[in-house]
């Protein structure tokens, strides 16, 4: 029977990583995608810990025969400037990414395209390393994408013990419980002081996005009624 072609979406947490690794055993041919959320073409919008492992992790994969690709997608600096070309909201500078869960246009117009636009050639589905008890998202898989890790009955915390076990488990976690844009309202004031002292050049660049946004969507709090990132003293909330 031909080996299955599977294309992993890969973001260094956790799970998606135990997931690499679970196809790599079972000898599937692996065809890795990894999102690097990028707040300029120079600044990830990842603690530098993380993106430092997520580099260093993609090169082990591929000694291990996995090919391998990384993707970048719009900015978060352009992706504010950017402007609706319809609806209401038409011309209008699209200012930070909403709030709501499962509404980030970020996600939508710079990690979902560029994963989906990755060409690696032929592959028979994509695997979205969902755990086994993650089930409020489970009616994300169907045919074309699965989870190794449901069919496999692997749960969260048994992904993270896999992890440790085979030190796979990025540093991050010491510090943060989630993996993801720095900037993202779900991230806590603890991750964006750490990004800030990483990339302290990325300060004077999220204060003049918010002043962008307070002319261009005036009478409109960035983040739907939470705070700035920076306040009127130029404190980090």
């Amino acid at each position: 029977m031909a080996k299955p072609v599977v294309k992993i979406c890969w973001s260094g947490g956790k799970d998606s990583t135990c997931a690499v690794m679970k196809h790599l055993e079972a000898g599937h041919i692996c065809k890795i995608v990894c999102y690097i959320p990028m707040f300029t073409e120079t600044i990830p919008l990842l603690l530098k810990i993380h993106y430092d492992f997520i580099m260093r992790t993609a090169d082990y994969f591929k000694s291990l025969g996995a090919e391998v690709h990384i993707v970048t997608g719009r900015i978060y600096y352009d992706h504010i400037h950017y402007r609706s070309t319809r609806g209401k909201y038409k011309g209008r500078a699209f200012g930070f990414p909403p709030f709501q869960k499962g509404w980030c246009n970020f996600k939508r117009d710079s990690k979902l395209k560029a994963v989906d636009n990755c060409d690696v050639g032929y592959f028979d589905y994509t695997d979205i390393g969902i755990a086994a008890d993650e089930y409020d998202r489970h009616n994300q898989l169907n045919e074309q994408k699965r989870s190794i890790l449901c069919e496999l009955g692997i749960t969260e915390k048994e992904a993270k013990d896999y992890d440790i076990e085979h030190n796979l488990l990025s540093p991050h976690y010491k510090t943060q419980k989630r993996d993801g844009c720095t900037l993202c309202p779900n991230a806590k004031r603890q991750e964006r002081e750490l990004w800030f002292k990483d990339y302290p050049e990325a300060l004077p660049l999220v204060i003049e996005l918010q002043e962008f946004v307070k002319v261009n969507r005036p009478g409109q709090f960035p983040l739907r009624k939470h705070l700035w990132f920076i306040d009127e003293e130029g404190n980090l909330n």
